[in-house]
């Protein structure tokens, strides 16, 4: 593998050119800086005819001669040239390609809403790794608490998030290397953070005493609070899109609202929304609005009430979503509506990336981007389940690869699997110093697949480690009780253990492995747990080993995690932790 993502298309000569100078590798901005400047051995050209992304790259004996048709197409070519140098260690092959993307838009969002909250820094490097694999775009997923909003001050008064500054910081970064950083804030559905306040309670709809977690849109009052929420947020941003979120609003259609819904529609409710906000964002700051389409993919009888340049967002995370993607698809681009196809990493609810079903997800989405004609690809990171990033890691670079290029269409027998270990390879370099790490992490992700029962969107193990320690359910998925005995969690934890063996063996970098080892440690207290609810008075003789690992995991927990990110926010998932072993120590 000479470059990855791989490209389109590429030829390969007998023999190799060794570089005359010494070029600045480390920062790819400053790479390409020193690679527009051009010297005796690289020369620069611009070509009008190609297109924006698109790139030539040829080496050979006599140099290196890179064209493109602006700045954006030099900047991929000089990605490629840049990966070849760190591989070759200024030894190239003898190469000829001319290279663009399958897909237009190829993005990632980050949720830095519940839980993890990551620093600038780590925000910085997250782009550096997006930039390397050919990303043209970032969402900042938004809820609540994480960034100081000017019009409600004293709600982010008293802990550190991200500010207007820091925003306009990533968002020079971001150009710098030709990524489109978008604001994301949810403005319908997961409004829970504001709601549960007691100055914006009233905003949600509910009944009795409820919590809300959707805005009730018929207020005046709702649709001012998301005014200042975007006149907090958006200018400090350059991006031309906003997403505003609008998916899971499960209050539509029910409490105050529901008479209403009754007599116009749920989807033309929603729709009337969703066109209040667009109007509102597109006259007052000039952007283009995306939404998430779940609320409407099964009205497409609505669809000619998409606003105007309003981007749908078709997300799908396990194997029968992916598979009724491409009747949404097809809807989509029949009713032209512009939209995206959006895949996840999977590491919600689930600690570790679930692999295969991440795979197939991916590789589903970008197929059906290219085949019915979506905008853009973009990868999903959400929070919430006290995971690392470290996980997201591999599902980047595979997305990375399949929005760039899908290679072949999938057939009937093969699962792309030389792009999977392609992508672990990348990852390898980059993360781990070159050690094989990420085959090793990719084994401890499948892990649920020994637990009783295939849960959506999560793992037993991780799920019900969050749950009252009574609490064997999980909505009406699945019960712990009609899913066997101990053997099948005994299996998790030593399929586990075994696997963090070979990975202690591996000489890398420490914080990473603490963060692999932790939530080895986390999977093994999930299982031990799960043994725990389906027998508790004959687990008492447990609890002193029980609540030493979970010692064990406070203890560790803090220092990685304060590594990369803001305080506030550990103990949405810690809480957990705490929970569980009060509870422990009550057994006996």
């Amino acid at each position: 593998m000479i470059l990855f993502p791989r490209p389109r298309q590429m030829e390969v000569q007998e023999g190799e050119y060794r570089v005359k100078h010494t070029y600045p590798t480390q920062d790819l901005r400053v790479f390409f800086d020193a690679v527009k400047a051009g010297n005796d051995e690289i020369t620069v050209s611009i070509q009008p005819l190609l297109s924006r992304e698109e790139y030539i790259l040829t080496v050979s004996q006599e140099g290196i001669a890179l064209s493109a048709s602006c700045e954006e197409g030099l900047f991929r070519g000089a990605t490629s040239l840049r990966q070849m140098l760190l591989r070759g260690k200024g030894v190239l092959p003898l190469i000829h390609t001319q290279d663009k993307p399958d897909i237009a838009r190829r993005g990632y969002m980050v949720d830095i809403s519940r839980g993890r909250m990551p620093k600038v820094d780590t925000i910085k490097r997250m782009i550096d790794f997006l930039a390397g694999l050919k990303y043209n775009e970032l969402q900042l997923y938004m809820e609540g608490d994480c960034f100081k909003y000017a019009a409600y001050p004293e709600e982010t008064a008293h802990f550190d998030c991200l500010t207007p500054e820091d925003i306009r910081e990533l968002d020079e970064y971001c150009k710098d290397r030709f990524i489109d950083l978008v604001p994301n804030q949810n403005s319908f559905g997961h409004m829970y953070t504001w709601l549960k306040k007691p100055a914006f309670h009233h905003l949600g709809l509910f009944e009795a005493d409820e919590t809300p977690s959707t805005l009730n849109p018929l207020l005046d009052e709702s649709f001012e609070f998301m005014c200042n929420l975007y006149r907090s947020l958006l200018p400090h941003f350059s991006s031309e899109y906003v997403n505003i979120g609008l998916d899971e609003a499960y209050g539509l259609g029910k409490f105050q609202i529901e008479e209403y819904c009754k007599e116009k529609g749920k989807d033309v409710v929603f729709m009337e929304w969703l066109n209040k906000l667009n109007d509102h964002i597109t006259s007052t700051y000039g952007k283009k609005v995306m939404f998430w389409a779940d609320m409407i993919y099964n009205y497409p009888q609505s669809y000619h009430m998409v606003p105007k340049d309003a981007v749908a967002l078709e997300w799908g995370y396990e194997y029968i979503q992916s598979q009724r993607m491409t009747d949404h698809c097809i809807a989509y681009r029949d009713a032209g509506v512009r939209y995206y196809v959006c895949p996840s990493v999977n590491t919600h609810a689930a600690y570790t990336s679930r692999m295969d079903v991440t795979t197939f997800n991916i590789r589903t989405c970008a197929e059906l981007a290219v085949e019915y004609g979506a905008e853009g690809l973009l990868l999903t990171e959400w929070g919430g389940g006290g995971q690392f990033g470290v996980w997201c890691l591999t599902p980047m670079a595979l997305c990375g690869q399949y929005g760039w290029n899908i290679g072949k269409m999938q057939d009937g027998e093969t699962f792309k699997a030389d792009f999977i270990r392609e992508s672990e390879d990348y990852v390898d370099e980059v993360y781990f110093g070159g050690k094989k790490v990420s085959r090793l992490m990719y084994r401890m992700a499948n892990y649920y697949l020994l637990e009783p029962e295939r849960v959506h969107v999560c793992t037993m193990s991780a799920q019900l480690l969050e749950k009252p320690l009574l609490q064997t359910n999980h909505a009406y998925l699945f019960d712990l009780r009609d899913s066997g005995d101990d053997f099948y969690f005994d299996n998790v934890i030593d399929y586990v253990r075994r696997v963090m063996a070979d990975i202690e063996k591996v000489d890398f970098d420490e914080r990473l492995k603490e963060e692999i080892r932790i939530t080895a440690w986390l999977i093994e207290l999930g299982s031990e747990i799960c043994k725990v609810k389906l027998h508790p008075q004959e687990s008492v003789k447990d609890v002193p080993r029980l609540v030493a690992l979970i010692d064990r995991i406070l203890e560790h927990y803090y220092e990685p995690y304060l590594y990369r990110n803001y305080e506030q926010g550990i103990n949405r998932y810690l809480q957990h932790l705490y929970a569980r072993k009060e509870e422990l120590l009550s057994l006996k």
